[in-house]
């Protein structure tokens, strides 16, 4: 039996505009049909009434660590709960980010290779949350970022040995450390560092890409940033230093932009006191130069994509909503931050074909809220309902 989605006004991610008086037809885990409503009857049919509501894609965060807490230091409290423990949190925070209207995160990063097994009993339905596209572990200089699970390779064979070993995990995206990070080791990591050379990035790139998989690259630093561009990896992750020179190449390559302003800003406020203080005094320092880059290669018209950072210090599951504010405040307008986390991600996942509009043939992850977005994007706490490959999963009554 075919579901029914009629009442609301559609946004679908292709055209600009939301429209009314159409319904959206979903079948098993895809959309059959989106049109007008007066070409369907409601005989042998079940029918949800959406009247007064805004339907829309499910929404993608192209950057998450579900084994992390959110709280103020979340390395150290997988350091003290241990693996069993940091499981359990991970599926909680995928719940949550699902019940957000959040039907696809790209983890890229968590201890034991936890997001692997959480995307794995996800598809398998023994636990309710979004589709995850994870890459398990990053790949890391010795020393380098993310030491809290980093696979530590240094020259090409010991980089793509990493690789594969990964994708023999089950990875579906992979990420590598191009340099310093803000919250990572309290001595001995510089933010404008690079880290992997851009011949170790190079094998990285190609090896994911000869089985098909994107490459996400950590990379602040304008050195960095332009060993990982061209290496060939497919997303800047941060990208807190670019320069004009770097977003053309960017531009000319493909090379999207996963900004994650809101974690940066919230480390650099520290509202919370207790923020390890070596991480606060690196973001502040970053601060002006992350807006000013943003701007940059929304000028240019780079492809950039919604990410959180989500677990990370004062970041919780689910950050999205705040993340699409802070684009749209340094900037970007509603429509083209709604696309960054639809459309725009969905093709830079590669999944495009699959994911980020409405239409035929496509999986049948949607969200309902109660507000129209486009007009101001807090609309989108108020979740009326979530599908995610057809199923209801969330729903406000």
């Amino acid at each position: 039996m075919a579901l029914v989605l009629h009442g609301a006004v559609v946004w679908d991610g292709v055209h600009p505009e939301p429209r009314s008086g159409l319904v959206v037809v979903v079948e098993r885990d895809r959309i059959v049909d989106v049109g007008p409503a007066d070409r369907f009857s409601p005989r042998d049919h079940q029918v949800i009434d959406l009247s007064g509501a805004f339907l829309m894609p499910g929404l993608i965060d192209m950057h998450v660590h579900l084994v992390w807490s959110g709280g103020s230091d979340p390395a150290n409290v997988v350091a003290s709960e241990g693996e069993q423990l940091t499981v359990i949190r991970a599926v909680e925070n995928a719940r949550a980010e699902l019940e957000a209207g959040i039907t696809t995160v790209r983890d890229l990063g968590g201890n034991w290779d936890i997001p692997l097994s959480v995307a794995r009993a996800i598809e398998r339905g023994y636990v309710c949350g979004p589709r995850v596209v994870a890459c398990g572990q990053t790949i890391i200089m010795t020393g380098g970022h993310d030491p809290f699970w980093g696979i530590a390779s240094d020259g090409p064979q010991a980089v793509l040995h990493a690789v594969r070993r990964q994708i023999s995990l089950g990875a579906r995206v992979i990420k590598v450390a191009a340099t310093g990070g803000v919250y990572g080791r309290p001595e001995g990591e510089e933010v404008g560092q690079s880290e992997l050379t851009e011949e170790e990035l190079a094998v990285a790139a190609r090896e994911a890409h000869r089985f098909g998989l994107r490459v996400a690259a950590h990379a602040i630093g304008a050195d960095g940033i332009g060993n990982a561009v061209r290496a060939g990896v497919d997303t800047i992750e941060h990208g807190i230093y670019l320069t004009e020179e770097l977003v053309a190449e960017m531009a000319a390559r493909g090379t999207a932009l996963c900004p994650t302003l809101l974690v940066y800003r919230t480390i650099a406020e520290n509202r919370s006191g207790t923020i390890p203080a070596y991480a606060v005094h690196k973001a502040r320092q970053a601060a002006y130069a992350h807006r000013s880059s943003f701007r940059m290669a929304l000028d240019v018209g780079i492809p950039i994509v919604a990410g959180t950072d989500a677990g990370s210090p004062d970041t919780p599951h689910p950050s999205l909503v705040a993340e699409l504010e802070l684009m749209c405040e340094y900037g970007m307008a509603p429509d083209q931050a709604l696309a960054s986390a639809t459309r725009v991600a969905a093709d830079v996942l590669g999944l495009g074909a699959t994911l980020g509009t409405l239409e035929p043939g496509k999986r049948a992850d949607l969200l309902v809220v109660d507000g129209n977005p486009l007009e101001e994007l807090g609309q989108l706490r108020r979740v009326r309902c979530v599908l995610r490959s057809g199923a209801l999963v969330s729903a406000s009554s």
